[in-house]
């Protein structure tokens, strides 16, 4: 019978043993490593910029109507 201590260590190997990602696709595969090194880093010196400037091109494209969007969405849920 195996000791307790030896199947925990068993299971955390499997836990922390993770396949590298593999899309099917070598073109497609090389270009999301590429683009998800840079959020494994430091994820939000890249998110939350390019979260502002969407929103602020979003109210430039549609105005008014994206206040609007936003108030009944928020207003709904």
């Amino acid at each position: 019978m195996k000791t307790i201590d030896y199947q925990l260590k068993h299971k955390l190997r499997e836990v922390f043993f993770v396949s590298p990602n593999d899309l099917g696709i070598p073109l497609l595969t090389f270009w999301y490593r590429r683009l998800t090194s840079f959020l494994k880093v430091m994820p939000f010196i890249y998110i939350i910029p390019s979260a502002f400037f969407l929103a602020f091109l979003l109210y430039l494209l549609f105005g008014v109507v994206i206040v609007k969007l936003t108030t009944l969405l928020q207003y709904g849920f």
